[in-house]
C-alpha cells in the first residue's frame, strides 16, 4: 500500500527533475512529427502523421488512457482530426495556420509557418490565454485532448493553435479531461510553488469561465476520468486546484 500512495510524488519529483534538466520544450522536441522547411525562401511545417515517431508518441495514450479520452493512434485518422480543426472556419479568438497543400497517400500536411512564442504556464497573461483560447475551443464544438503550452503560440499577441490531431466533438468529459491537463502544466511548470500555482490556476480558470467556457466541465475537473492526470500533481496542487474550483462552482 505504501509503495502504491507513493507512487505518483516519486513520478511527479522525476517528471521535475527532467523538465529541470530539458525544459518542456526540449522534451516536445524529441517527440515531435514535424519539421519546418525551406521552400522557395519561405519557411513552412512539414507534419508527417505516419512517422515513427508519431506512433510511438500516441501508443500509450491510446492504450491507458481510453477512459478519459479517445486518443487516435492511427495515422490517418490523426490527419483528419487535424485537417477539420484547422479548416474549421469560425475561429474568432483565435488563429491556426494556414494548411498550404495535404497528401492523403503519403499522410502529409504543409502548413505555414507562424512566428511565436509558445505560452507559458508560469505567467498569468500566458495563463489566461489558454483559458480564453480553450473556452472558444470547447464552445465551438471540439475539444482537444493533447493541450500541452507548446501546442499554442503568441504570435503578435495572437493566439495560434498549431497542433490539433488528437481533437474530437465537444464533450463536457472530454472538455473537463483539456482543463485538467492545463492545470497538470501549470503545476508541473511551478512545481515547487504552491501559492503561484494557486494564482495561475485561479487566473486559468476565471479567463476561461469569464469567456463562455463549459461550467460543468469546469466544475468536473476533479471527476474520476481525470485521475490518470491529476494524481500527478503535488498535493498542496491539488488541494490549491480544490479550494479555487470550490469558490468558482458554488
Amino acid at each position: 500500500m505504501t509503495i502504491t500512495r507513493d507512487l505518483p510524488a516519486e513520478i511527479g519529483r522525476a517528471l521535475a527533475r527532467i523538465r529541470k534538466a530539458l525544459g518542456v520544450e526540449s522534451l516536445d522536441f524529441l517527440i515531435a512529427q514535424s519539421e519546418v522547411e525551406d521552400v522557395g525562401g519561405t519557411k513552412v511545417v512539414v507534419k508527417r502523421f505516419s512517422s515513427e515517431v508519431g506512433l510511438l508518441k500516441w501508443l500509450p495514450p491510446a492504450l491507458l488512457l481510453r477512459a478519459s479520452y479517445p486518443f487516435a493512434l492511427a495515422p490517418r485518422e490523426r490527419l483528419r482530426r487535424e485537417l477539420e480543426f484547422m479548416r474549421f472556419g469560425g475561429w474568432r479568438g483565435l488563429r491556426v495556420p494556414k494548411i498550404l497543400s495535404v497528401d492523403e497517400g503519403e499522410l502529409i500536411i504543409v502548413r505555414e509557418f507562424v512566428e511565436g512564442e509558445p505560452l507559458r504556464c508560469d505567467r498569468p497573461e500566458d495563463v489566461a490565454v489558454l483559458g480564453r483560447v480553450l473556452a472558444e475551443v470547447h464552445g465551438r464544438g471540439f475539444s482537444m485532448g493533447d493541450v500541452k503550452p507548446t501546442n499554442f503560440l503568441l504570435s503578435q499577441g495572437t493566439p495560434y493553435v498549431v497542433d490539433a490531431e488528437q481533437s474530437a466533438p465537444s464533450r463536457d468529459d472530454w472538455n473537463s479531461w483539456d482543463l485538467a491537463v492545463a492545470s497538470f502544466f501549470v503545476s508541473l511548470t511551478n512545481y515547487a510553488e504552491t501559492s503561484r500555482f494557486r494564482e495561475l490556476f485561479g487566473e486559468l480558470s476565471k479567463a476561461y469561465l469569464d469567456s463562455g467556457g463549459n461550467r460543468r466541465a469546469y466544475c468536473e475537473v476533479l471527476s474520476p476520468k481525470n485521475a490518470a492526470v491529476i494524481a500527478f500533481m503535488p498535493l498542496p496542487h491539488l488541494l490549491a486546484l480544490t479550494e479555487v474550483r470550490r469558490e468558482l462552482c458554488r
